[in-house]
C-alpha cells in the first residue's frame, strides 16, 4: 500500500517485527565474541577488572617473605614478578610473566641480577630496553609493596 507521500512507502500499521530476535541474538554474540577476543589478547583482563587473589604475601618459618606483584602491561608485553626477601634483603626475583618482543626478553636476567644487587628497583636502565626496564621496575615495586 502506498502512502500519499510520493517519496516513501509505508507498511500497514500493526505489522510484526520479523527480525527482532535474530538482531538481539547477533548483538549478544558480538559482545560475547568481543570479550572472548579481549581475553585471548589480554589474559590479565579479568585480573584488572576483578583483582587478583593469588598475589598475597607468604612468610616462611625462617622469616623469608615472598609476594607476587600485579602484572604490568607495557608496549612489548607483560611483566609480573615474585620477590623473596630474607632479613630485609632481596634474595630472589622470579619471573611469573615475562613477555617481550624482538629480543627484549634478553634483558630480564640482567634486570633480575640488578634488582638483587641493588636490593630494590633503584638501578639504571638496560641499554636498548628502556620500556622493559621501566615495566620490570613497576612490577618489582608492586611485589615489594605486597611484602609489607
Amino acid at each position: 500500500m502506498q502512502s500519499s507521500n510520493l517519496y516513501t512507502f509505508q507498511k500497514p500499521v500493526g505489522g510484526k517485527r520479523k527480525y527482532l530476535k535474530s538482531t538481539i541474538a547477533i548483538a549478544a554474540l558480538s559482545v560475547v565474541g568481543a570479550v572472548g577476543i579481549d581475553l585471548f589478547l589480554n589474559p590479565n583482563a579479568l585480573t584488572i577488572i576483578f583483582g587478583s587473589s593469588s598475589t598475597g604475601s607468604t612468610t616462611n618459618a625462617n622469616g623469608t617473605k615472598s609476594a607476587t606483584g600485579d602484572p604490568v602491561d607495557y608496549r612489548y608485553g607483560t611483566v609480573q614478578l615474585k620477590v623473596t626477601k630474607t632479613a630485609g634483603k632481596v634474595t630472589a626475583v622470579d619471573l611469573i610473566q615475562s613477555g617481550a618482543t624482538a629480543g627484549r626478553e634478553q634483558a630480564f636476567p640482567m634486570l633480575v641480577d640488578a634488582a638483587i644487587k641493588a636490593n630494590g628497583s633503584n638501578f639504571g636502565n638496560v641499554s636498548g630496553a628502556t620500556f622493559t626496564t621501566d615495566a620490570f621496575k613497576q612490577a618489582f615495586d608492586s611485589a615489594v609493596a605486597k611484602l609489607g
